[in-house]
């Protein structure tokens, strides 16, 4: 998990723009992947791309992202632009959901 931990971060680094977009991320991460494995990303066609992913072959993107939270989280050169507004709408979400209520027993 350290070494995936520090491939995200490498990502994030590498291309700002992916600490404000999963999807980018997700993207940029396995094209890195892919060539760190011998690959050539522009001749992968979406099928062995679907089975590589299946397979697990490739990141969970589920993995990719929670490791970029943490990141976020922990140190403040992996943040993006959008990570104070999505901290500052933390509290009013909180109660929108309901988790200032005290529940009556």
């Amino acid at each position: 998990m350290k070494l995936t931990l520090q491939k995200v971060a490498n990502v994030l680094l590498k291309y700002p723009s992916t600490k404000d977009d999963d999807k980018q991320l997700c993207v940029y991460y396995w094209h890195e992947q892919l060539i760190a494995e011998g690959k050539d990303p522009s001749k992968l066609d979406v099928p062995d791309f679907f089975l590589m992913y299946t397979y697990g072959v490739l990141t969970d993107a589920q993995t990719i992202t929670r490791l970029r939270r943490k990141l976020q989280m922990e140190r403040p050169q992996f943040r993006g632009k959008k990570w104070a507004e999505k901290q500052a709408k933390q509290e009013k979400v909180k109660q929108d959901l309901g988790y200032e209520q005290k529940v009556d027993k």
